[in-house]
Order: structure tokens, then C-alpha cells, then sequence
């Protein structure tokens, strides 16, 4: 046990009061771990990449440089606007820490990934939230917030939790009225979209406008989310306000090694893993959608969002059975929009495991139906 007298020392006053991220976990041993969004396994050479790269991957500072070269080309842009960062979340913070404020406001649309409101609150901004929890982006209730405090408009597309997506024009347009403000465009699960999301030519198109600023990772598609890499795109004042954001060297060698390489070599297999999924999606949304009382998003990530009549138990019993899907106990984001009754379930991309999820779903709700 800690000897420690209580702590005197009170945080900043934007930090009081903030709870750390945290996902809520059952008591029960699980297996299949379908409630992270995590990509596929990857393959055992990804290892050799590391031993290839020593011993300057661990014995010199970090070198980004080569992976941002690769990406750069891949989108037919300048190095000098792109970042690589830990993971698309470290772009995210930089970005709100680079032009949020006390005073000033970021319009979000809600529910999103619940990182981007906690960095605003971090650095004293203004929520000015929107509902988007069913249909199209809401394109013209975000227009109509837009004020001279509007200093980001953040779009995740498709967006999580529910999988829709915001199209081309929808950013376009946002960009332009709001040229003010720095568009946020969180695509962390573009690869997994069927339509215009999934297109590096969606990428090329929304960076032709100054104030969008994209976010991308290496977690989700690629497979690699232990490794913490992610990157953004944008004009290049605003990738230097992201580097003067944060140290130098938030990424590691090793991850960088492993990073550039599967960028390079591994776009077989993540191609034949994303179609897997979306295989998967299709097969497990129309699973769902025969249960009575359960509503199911069209989603394009790699995940499934639906709301069950009773979602605690469900998530409970598949618990039982060893596996993770996330739930979201007791969340109330604003009126209208709470995901308390809501799943989100992620595809493994894997057929063993699908039948498993798909065989304890059947058996789950054939327990949680009304009779």
C-alpha cells in the first residue's frame, strides 16, 4: 500500500474535473476483441522490417521524413504538407491546440469520435454541437452555426460510431463558407467506404482548399494500431502550427520502420482484407436488421452501429461467450443524440471469427427477443 499523504497540488483549471479515456470493460475473459475497431492480424514479416531497420531504429532519433516522402506521392502533394504523427489522434490534438482557444468555438457534429471534444475542452474552446445521428451530414444546421468565433469545423467521415459518411461536397462546401476556420476531416476509416470516400482522388479533391486540413492513420485499415501512426495533410502553414504544436519526435523509429515498409508492400494484402470486411458488414447488418426492434445504420467503416432494445444485455452475452463489442452505458451527448441503447460492433475480417460473432449474435437475440 502507498505511504502517500493526500495530494495538495490542484491541476491546471482546464484540467479539472477531465477523466482520462476509458472504454468500458466487463468482468468476463474475452478472446475476440471486436470492440476497438482494430485491422487485421498482420503478417509475420512485418517483424523482419524492424530487424532490417537496426540499429539506427533504436539507437538514432526518429526520421519521419521517408514515410512522409511516400505519402505525399500517393496524393500528388508537397512533403512540406504533410505530418506523421502518433496515431491521426496526435494530429487531431495538435490541430485543435494550434487554432482552438478560449473564446473561440469548433462546431462538431455529434455523436463523432469522442477524443475531438475532450481536445477542445483541453485548450478552453466552445462546443457548438450538432445532431448527426441518422441520415446525410447535416450540411445546412452546420452552415447556419458558422460564426467569427467558429475557429474548426470538424467532419470524420465515415464517422464513428455509426459508419456514415460525409461526401465531397459536403466539405467543399463547409470549406468555403467557412474559410475563417480550419475544416478538420478525420478519415480514419475512408478505405472501408464503397463510395467517393474510399478514392484517393476524394483526398486530393478537399485539399485543393487551404483551410482543410486532413487526418489519416495507420490503425485501423492498415493494421497497425499498437504502433501509433497516423498522419494529416494540409496547407503548410497549418502542418507547421501542427509541428510547433507538439516535440519532435512523437513517433517512434521502430514504428516508422514497420510503417514505411507495409505502406510500400503490403497494399495486396490490406486490399483483400478490406474487401473481407466489407463482405462481413454486409452480412452482419442484414443479420441484425431481421431482429425485431433492432435499427441498423448503413454503415462504411469497418464496424456495424446498431441500436437493440436492450443493448446491455446483448453486450453482456456476447461478453459471456468471450467477445468485446462497445457499448456506450449511460452516454447522453446532447438532446436527442444518446448512444446508450446503441453496439458498435467491429468485422474481424477474418471467416473463422465472423461465424463465431455471427452464431452468438443468432443465439443472443433469440434470448433478448420479446415474446
Amino acid at each position: 500500500m502507498s505511504n502517500f499523504q493526500p495530494i495538495s497540488v490542484t491541476p491546471a483549471p482546464l484540467l479539472a474535473g477531465k477523466a482520462a479515456y476509458s472504454v468500458p470493460k466487463t468482468g468476463h475473459v474475452i478472446d475476440l476483441h471486436l470492440d476497438a475497431n482494430e485491422g487485421l492480424v498482420p503478417p509475420p514479416e512485418l517483424a523482419g522490417f524492424l530487424r532490417d531497420a537496426m540499429p539506427d531504429a533504436v539507437r538514432r532519433y526518429p526520421n519521419a521524413a521517408p514515410l512522409q516522402q511516400a505519402l505525399a506521392a500517393r496524393f500528388d502533394v508537397e512533403a512540406s504538407r504533410v505530418l506523421v504523427t502518433a496515431g491521426a489522434d496526435d494530429a487531431i490534438d495538435r490541430a485543435c491546440r494550434a487554432v482552438l482557444a478560449p473564446g473561440r468555438e469548433i462546431i462538431l457534429p455529434l455523436p463523432t469520435f469522442e477524443m475531438i471534444p475532450k481536445y477542445a475542452a483541453l485548450v478552453g474552446a466552445s462546443v457548438r454541437p450538432i445532431a448527426w445521428m441518422r441520415g446525410t451530414f447535416p450540411r445546412e444546421a452546420v452552415l447556419s452555426s458558422i460564426t467569427p468565433a467558429t475557429a474548426m469545423v470538424a467532419i470524420v467521415t465515415p464517422n464513428n460510431p455509426t459508419g456514415v459518411p460525409a461526401t465531397h461536397d459536403d466539405v467543399i462546401t463547409v470549406a468555403r463558407a467557412a474559410r475563417h476556420s480550419l475544416v478538420l476531416v478525420d478519415m480514419a476509416y475512408c478505405e472501408f467506404a464503397d463510395g467517393e470516400v474510399s478514392n484517393d482522388s476524394f483526398a486530393r479533391r478537399i485539399l485543393e482548399e487551404p483551410n482543410v486540413l486532413m487526418t489519416r492513420t495507420f490503425s485501423k485499415a492498415w493494421g497497425l494500431a499498437g504502433l501509433r501512426v497516423g498522419y494529416a495533410m494540409g496547407h503548410t502553414d497549418a502542418i507547421q502550427w501542427l509541428r510547433a504544436a507538439a516535440g519532435p519526435y512523437t513517433c517512434a523509429s521502430s514504428s516508422l520502420a514497420i510503417a514505411t515498409r507495409w505502406f510500400a508492400e503490403g497494399r495486396t494484402v490490406i486490399d483483400a482484407f478490406i474487401e473481407r470486411v466489407k463482405h462481413e458488414r454486409v452480412a452482419l447488418g442484414a443479420l441484425l436488421a431481421r431482429a425485431a426492434g433492432v435499427e441498423v445504420w448503413p454503415s462504411q467503416g469497418n464496424f456495424v452501429f446498431a441500436q437493440f432494445p436492450d443493448a446491455r444485455r446483448v453486450q453482456d452475452e456476447l461478453a459471456r461467450r468471450g467477445i468485446a463489442v462497445r457499448g456506450y452505458p449511460g452516454r447522453v451527448l446532447m438532446d436527442g443524440v444518446s448512444l446508450d441503447p446503441c453496439l458498435r460492433i467491429t468485422c474481424p475480417g477474418k471467416e473463422r471469427d465472423f461465424s463465431r460473432l455471427a452464431t452468438a449474435i443468432q443465439e443472443v437475440l433469440s434470448m433478448t427477443q420479446p415474446r
